[in-house]
């Protein structure tokens, strides 16, 4: 039979996917919900039935969580419970002075001491956890950051969403104060040399990045470029992961809020690091040549602007070269014209004007040309091309 914790944390749940803030609620939809979360009328039964139900809201009555609307029916089951019920609105006096002398020693309070509405005692409880953590924060250990939002606050998500975010910012905290890391999500590479990571290819298929790997090994020089690293996209998820380049090559992007650059010089001269480093830097991309492999690319693009990634010009002309299509465009892929008009604007600016062309031409035509076309075979035999 489930535990009264259980069907109160059903409630609670209740509470807060459907009711979200609405304060009124019917028995039956809260009766429908445990239900179908507990697998069913069969489950529900075993698990205690109406018998357990009733006791579910006297006990949330008792406690002055919810009460019956006066004007509402009674329903027709033994023992009888109203049909309308509404949620019973937290008053809260604010925190004691003695709270909040212990707080302040390890905490910024100085938001919420202007806010009195905001001093709830579940806010409390999670500062307190907080403040623990702070006062022996020199015997712990680094840790995820979805480690630490789960010992803090119960739920390894916290930290991530908006309510966390905030909740940090009021307090004047970030994640190094929590030491707290957010771990950037990896990728999967090859390189000649991992001190001398200079000049890198992207691809987005997991066949053509064996395939360029290979060469590379053979010391195959694709398209003259001299690379000496070749990504894994693997499709729009290099998006997400090329961020953990930066940790690669040592990285480091300068954020105010950094509690390890403690001046402005140390800023200064982090950001010239920086800098000098993605200078030295040549990334290229290439991926199928369809509008989801171009929009791949455009986003990535925008996401890393500290970069200077471009379209390796090259492989598409050798992809026009090698088409036996045609190719149609999968039927699923959103075609958006802007990203069209921002990869032929930089053809163009690249002095590939009869590539842009080819471009345009397939884009019309609704064809595509596969990233598969070009194998290890073929970077052999082309690999004078420029």
């Amino acid at each position: 039979m489930l535990e009264k914790e259980n069907w109160i944390k059903l409630f609670n749940n209740f509470k807060k996917t459907e009711l979200k803030k609405r304060k009124r609620f019917n028995l039956n939809d809260l009766e429908v919900y445990i239900k179908e979360k507990l697998g069913g009328a069969a489950f529900y039964q075993a698990a205690g039935g109406y018998q357990k139900f009733f006791q579910l809201l006297k006990k949330l009555e008792a406690d002055k969580q919810i009460s019956a609307i006066k004007s509402s029916d009674f329903n027709q089951r033994r023992p009888q419970l109203k049909k309308r019920w509404t949620l019973i609105e937290e008053k809260f006096s604010g925190w004691s002075d003695k709270d909040i002398v212990k707080l302040s020693r390890l905490l910024d309070l100085s938001y919420y001491l202007k806010r009195s509405k905001k001093q709830t005692p579940k806010l409390k409880i999670m500062l307190f956890k907080i403040a623990k953590f702070l006062k022996n924060k020199q015997e712990r250990e680094w840790a995820s950051r979805e480690e630490r939002s789960l010992e803090l606050f119960g739920d390894e998500k916290f930290l991530n969403q908006s309510q966390g975010k905030k909740l940090l910012t009021n307090l004047k905290l970030n994640l190094v104060d929590l030491k707290a890391e957010h771990y950037k999500h990896l990728f999967v590479y090859w390189t000649l040399n991992p001190t001398q990571i200079n000049n890198i290819l992207i691809m987005e298929n997991h066949s053509a990045f064996i395939g360029a790997k290979k060469a590379l090994a053979a010391g195959i020089n694709i398209f003259n470029q001299n690379f000496d690293t070749v990504i894994y996209g693997q499709g729009k998820k290099i998006v997400r992961s090329f961020s953990f380049l930066e940790e690669l090559l040592g990285l480091k992007p300068v954020e105010e809020n950094q509690s390890y650059l403690t001046n402005e010089l140390t800023k200064a001269e982090e950001k010239l690091k920086d800098e000098a480093l993605r200078a030295k830097l040549n990334i290229y991309y290439a991926g199928d040549l369809d509008p989801e492999g171009l929009a791949i690319y455009t986003s990535l693009k925008a996401k890393y602007p500290k970069f200077k990634i471009k379209l390796l010009g090259e492989y598409y002309q050798l992809l026009f070269r090698l088409n036996k299509g045609p190719y149609p465009c999968q039927n699923k892929q959103q075609k958006n014209i802007k990203v069209l008009k921002e990869v032929i604007r930089e053809l163009k600016q690249a002095s590939f004007e009869d590539l842009s062309l080819d471009f345009e031409n397939l884009w019309s035509k609704n064809l595509r040309l596969p990233q598969e076309l070009i194998t290890l075979e073929v970077l052999k035999k082309f690999k004078e091309i420029n």
